[in-house]
């Protein structure tokens, strides 16, 4: 039974809170507190959500604040579910704050870019937080993608050493005993302290849970105010937007860079992605109260959704479609099957259907673009092979912690069943060396 929980902070992430709640409690080791937290021994603490609470604990954190309202105000809710549709927000929310779920079933999460593999601090709010509070926190929008800024203070964002990531963590990292003292760095491009001002005010604004308005449509409204809309309000110059986008952003540091690729996805109402709303937003010239608090109507909303229709009607220019499309499913699938693109780095097999899925496909298109057909082709393998890839990496990631591992460990890191382990045999010197090879032999027998 949970007796105590120290009171939560403000902008604090769950994650935060349960590390302070590791403290503040007296355990020697984080296992421990987990143990008091979450339902098995198999569940590591969500760094973005809350996680999989046992129901004593869930009863006890909902006396203290409501579900819902920690989700909202405690997680990294808003950042994924803010332009997802009405019926999948509730959902997410609900999910999200009362059953176990994995994040990735309910709202796209994109994988994490150079510059956001690590939680971040403001130094100043550190120090804030400490002669306030006697202790400093995580804070949440420290954590949102592309935010390089505290808006608060005017200075860059600091990385520390705790992965951003929840897999594999089995561990609580409290910013106090992680968060030392760091040189202040302020920010001197003021188009950079703009664009965070603008996602902290995406981010913060409250959800509207009663209005469905498609971000595609609000978007089309910013875009028949440019250049980038034909006045016949039927073709988008998306190359042109997404060139000029990227001019813009080239020389900000941005971490990650809208593609033409992912704001053709969110123009056509395919993908939601709040780093990519949010830049071609800015970049436009809209207010973050056009995206958070759309006064659209009917009519204009219908009038987006009717220009879609040429992109069903109009004859594909197979030639041009492949071209264009080649170079964007080249990164796509290489991510795929080397895990770049993954949230747990595992590489994956490249399947025709994640193909359809992930370029946006219709039919057996494929078959009238050559170029994206061969790319595919060159990543098809077997699944005794993608096995064997999966066991390699799995191997070599559990060799790198310098700590004795076992089967059993390689099994459930790499989610290969046991069961499989014998085919995989015959194909792990295809993707090592021999003695690499050998040893993980030894292991698997």
């Amino acid at each position: 039974m949970i007796s105590y929980f120290p009171a939560i902070y403000p902008d604090e992430l769950v994650y935060s809170w349960f590390c302070r709640y590791y403290v503040h409690s007296g355990f020697f080791l984080s296992k421990s507190a987990m143990q008091e937290l979450y339902c098995k021994r198999s569940d590591n603490p969500s760094k973005e959500f809350i996680g999989n609470l046992n129901s004593g604990a869930m009863e006890q954190i909902a006396k203290m604040y409501p579900l819902d309202k920690l989700v909202l105000e405690h997680t990294m809710y808003p950042q994924y579910a803010r332009f997802i549709p009405l019926e999948q927000k509730k959902t997410a929310l609900y999910r999200l704050g009362h059953d176990n779920c994995d994040a990735h079933h309910l709202f796209c999460v994109l994988p994490r870019s150079e510059g956001e593999q690590y939680l971040r601090f403001c130094p100043l709010c550190v120090n804030e937080d400490r002669e306030t509070y006697g202790e400093t926190y995580w804070h949440r929008k420290h954590q949102i993608r592309n935010m390089g800024v505290c808006t608060k203070h005017k200075c860059r964002l600091v990385e520390s050493s705790v992965p951003a990531k929840s897999e594999q963590s089995f561990t609580f990292c409290p910013a106090e005993h992680c968060i030392g003292h760091n040189k202040v760095a302020f920010e001197e491009e003021p188009q950079m302290i703009r664009l965070a001002s603008y996602l902290d005010s995406v981010f913060d604004a409250p959800i509207d849970f009663n209005k469905d308005i498609p971000i595609s449509s609000i978007l089309y409204d910013g875009l028949s105010r440019t250049k980038y809309l034909k006045p016949s309000g039927r073709s988008r110059y998306t190359k042109t937007l997404a060139d000029d986008l990227n001019v813009f952003y080239g020389g900000m540091g941005l971490c990650n860079i809208a593609s033409m690729y992912q704001i053709q996805r969110v123009l056509l109402g395919n993908r939601s992605d709040f780093s990519v709303v949010c830049q071609i937003a800015f970049f436009l010239g809209m207010e973050p109260e056009e995206l958070t608090s759309s006064t659209l109507t009917p009519e204009q909303i219908q009038q987006e959704q009717d220009s879609h229709y040429m992109k069903d009607t109009a004859p594909v220019d197979w030639v041009q479609l492949d071209a264009d499309t080649a170079p964007i499913l080249e990164k796509v699938v290489q991510g795929v099957y080397d895990g770049t693109a993954n949230e747990n780095s595992r590489p994956e097999r490249v399947s025709e259907r994640l193909v359809y899925r992930e370029m946006g496909l219709l039919g057996h298109q494929l078959e009238n673009m050559p170029r994206c057909r061969a790319i595919f082709e060159r990543y098809t393998e077997t699944y005794p092979e993608s096995w064997a890839r999966k066991i390699i990496w799995a191997y070599q990631r559990l060799r790198a912690q310098g700590k004795p591992f076992y089967w059993s460990d390689i099994r459930k890191l790499s989610g290969v069943k046991k069961k499989n382990f014998q085919s995989i045999i015959p194909y792990l010197q295809q993707y090592t060396d021999a003695e690499t090879a050998n040893r993980i032999v030894a292991l698997i027998e």
